[in-house]
């Protein structure tokens, strides 16, 4: 097995190991905290991720452009990329710790009707964001080393467990609630300070006051990218983030508290892009940087049929055990309101994942700046749509609009990659991607219809998985897929003995 893919399987392990602790907080979120109180906790990480996307001022994507520049021409201890970029999301974060108080009125006007609970912790929002921040830029200079294992561990695991030990205490009532929701937002504290001092254990946090000639060199080029980046992680961000605020503000956090419960089962299904994107970014800019391709070709092509196998495979299970699990769980009827939006949201999310690394291909090429053009139509085009779909729909508008804008912007990403560079990853294997699991729910729904929820899960789980994984191997649709089995039937002793 090659290590790329060793390492991107890892960190898919190690990120569904986060979700099953993910899974379990949901669960508890929903079953202990009202509904609006589950809400609020959404709305303040949402809120985060969206202010840690201005904060880092498109500093991530700055350090895995440039790293193979600075890796080949600079010994690594005396490299100054990361201070740059340090330097640059402090004073990001500064301005955007400042900006929070002249927002404050803003907030205010748009949540005190439906969501006063919001307005009342608003201020918890820096905490979040503060950490984020800085964990976002660690972890892309752990992505630049091939740390992504460790990095994905604190990003996904850590944080989980913290939050489920934090759950735990509340339900207990060891804390009462305003020392529930202030821990809550220091939760990411956890994960910032782990890889912090992982990165200092291996001599891996160099910082140096000294800037180098290559930055002196490359400073012009570095510097309208850190701009246009900026930019486009701000419009990436607000429109994942304007269907959860939008919907606490027009029709209350209860409806928050549903729509982040169906959007964190799709989460589930794009789990894998985290990890395989982590991987092959690096690969993809340092093949621009050789002019590679053919390996350009090939990181596409498996990425979009990996990516895809995945998301239909976590697709097929979620939905044909949906309403089991929720009577099975006992969770609030207003949670069971949600199902239309999952399918909506859940089938944005394959299109996603179905085009693999096209996003990282155009950021990391000389064409960057078309990915930036892209994200400002979509918003241009996200933020009305949403409103108008939200407003008269509630929560199934939102997924709705986020079907229609993904299908276009990543058709648009599509078009533009084999226009210029004939790059596109599809085959006859992805119309096997599709139809699989399609056939396997059609027949685990109408073959196992049992009046114990419990009974349905199990079986309709065994047949779906099992199906799935066969006809996966015996078409070999995914290189990667029939390359784990073997390794596994290696491990085991299963695989045959070469022919003498």
């Amino acid at each position: 097995m090659s290590e790329l893919r060793k390492k991107s399987i890892v960190s898919i392990v190690w990120t569904y190991v986060g979700f099953i602790f993910g899974a379990i907080n949901v669960f508890l979120s929903a079953k202990y905290l009202l509904p609006e109180h589950n809400g609020l906790t959404r709305v303040l990480l949402e809120m985060g991720v969206l202010f840690s996307a201005i904060a880092t001022f498109g500093v991530p994507t700055l350090l895995t452009k440039f790293y193979p520049y600075y890796s080949d021409r600079m010994d690594r201890k005396s490299s100054d990329l990361l201070t740059v970029a340090l330097l640059i999301t402090t004073i990001g974060f500064l301005l955007l710790a400042a900006g929070t108080y002249f927002l404050e009125p803003f907030i205010s006007r748009k949540f005190s009707g439906k969501s006063a609970l919001l307005v009342d912790y608003y201020y918890l929002v820096i905490p979040v964001t503060f950490f984020l921040t800085y964990l976002t830029v660690l972890e892309a200079q752990a992505w630049n080393l091939f740390k992504t294992v460790v990095s994905n561990f604190f990003k996904e695991v850590a944080f989980r467990v913290a939050n489920l030990l934090l759950l735990v205490v509340y339900i207990l009532e060891w804390i009462n609630l305003k020392t529930f929701f202030i821990c809550f937002s220091f939760l990411y504290g956890v994960s910032f300070f782990g890889l912090l001092i992982y990165m200092i254990s291996i001599g891996e946090l160099n910082i140096t006051f000294k800037i180098s000639k290559l930055t002196r060199r490359l400073w012009t080029k570095m510097l309208p990218y850190v701009i246009f980046m900026l930019a486009g992680n701000i419009v990436l961000v607000f429109k994942d983030s304007f269907d959860g605020l939008a919907i606490s503000s027009m029709h209350g956090l209860e409806f928050a508290a549903v729509f982040s419960l169906v959007n964190y089962m799709v989460t589930s299904i794009g789990v894998p892009q985290r990890s395989v994107v982590s991987i092959a970014f690096p690969v993809i800019a340092r093949a621009w940087k050789e002019k590679n391709m053919p390996k350009l070709a090939d990181v596409y092509t498996k990425t979009s049929i990996t990516l895809l196998l995945i998301s239909t495979f976590l697709f097929g299970l979620v939905w044909i055990n949906f309403d089991d699990v929720m009577t099975f769980l006992q969770l609030p009827e207003i949670y069971k309101t949600g199902k239309p939006a999952l399918l909506l949201l859940a089938f944005a999310k394959i299109v996603e994942l179905g085009t693999g690394a096209s996003g990282q291909i155009i950021i990391s090429s000389r064409k960057w700046k078309f990915e930036l053009y892209c994200n400002i139509l979509l918003l241009i085009a996200a933020v009305p749509v949403s409103y108008l779909m939200i407003r008269q729909f509630d929560i199934w508008g939102a997924g709705a609009a986020n079907l229609i804008l993904v299908v276009v912007f990543n058709g648009i990403r599509f078009a533009y990659l084999w226009y210029y560079y004939k790059l596109q990853p599809f085959n006859i294997k992805t119309l096997y991607g599709i139809a699989l699991p399609t056939i396997l729910i059609l027949l685990t729904t109408t073959l196992i219809n049992f009046s114990i929820p419990l009974v349905n899960i199990i079986l309709r789980s065994t047949l779906f998985v099992a199906g799935f994984i066969t006809a996966t191997l015996l078409l070999q649709i995914s290189e990667d897929a029939t390359g784990v089995f073997q390794t596994v039937k290696k491990r085991l002793g299963l695989a045959k003995p070469p022919v003498e």
